[in-house]
């Protein structure tokens, strides 16, 4: 058992520097070599635990996946169900230093997953998984009946979600956290509006 355990936290350690070579260097500078460098290993060691670059960035990606799904889960319940989709709303964007980590990586990431049908598979499989969480916590804020157009609801805060975060990790400077709890806080009032444009709270 204590091997295993050692084993975990080394492949976690290696995803962790993947994180950090490709926020500093992008795609083109992630190599097996530079993430040996990060953190603070050998290239056979890294060769080690992953084939080959591709099993390096797949398991990368699937670490910050679940990363970001316990922070979801840990959020404290209570407040109302607009509350709720809110805060979990803001663990996409980036916020802080790991929030803006994050979303620098993943955009690395979904761009390479265009053209790497892999890469896609795993992309795609957590986006879906995003898409139903999203879609429970904006039934639970609309209440009954449910309006016909949910899934365009849902998919419009995950557009605006997407833009948001893109933009802030290109351009922090123009999107401050401040200006993004705002936006995030009118798109919901635009997703939970009732046909009489009344919102629910």
């Amino acid at each position: 058992m204590p091997k295993q355990v050692d084993q975990a936290e080394r492949r976690q350690a290696m995803s962790e520097a993947v994180w950090r070579v490709v926020a500093e260097r992008g795609m083109d500078g992630l190599t097996m070599r530079t993430v040996a460098d990060a953190a603070g290993c050998t290239t056979g060691m890294v060769t080690h635990y992953f084939r080959d670059k591709k099993a390096l960035m797949a398991h990368a990606r699937s670490v910050m996946h679940d990363r970001m799904v316990h922070r979801v889960d840990a959020l404290a319940a209570g407040g109302t169900s607009r509350e709720t989709l809110q805060s979990v709303c803001e663990q996409a964007l980036p916020l802080d230093a790991e929030r803006h980590l994050e979303t620098v990586v993943w955009m690395h990431f979904q761009l390479s997953a265009r053209t790497d049908a892999e890469l896609l598979d795993l992309h795609a499989s957590a986006h879906a998984s995003w898409v139903r969480r999203l879609t429970g916590l904006l039934r639970a804020a609309l209440g009954r009946p449910e309006p016909a157009d949910l899934k365009e609801r849902v998919h419009s805060l995950v557009a605006c979600l997407d833009g948001l975060a893109l933009n802030a990790a290109a351009d922090p400077g123009s999107y401050p956290p401040e200006l993004l709890r705002r936006v995030l806080a009118t798109q919901l009032d635009l997703v939970l509006a009732t046909p009489e444009g009344t919102a629910h709270s």
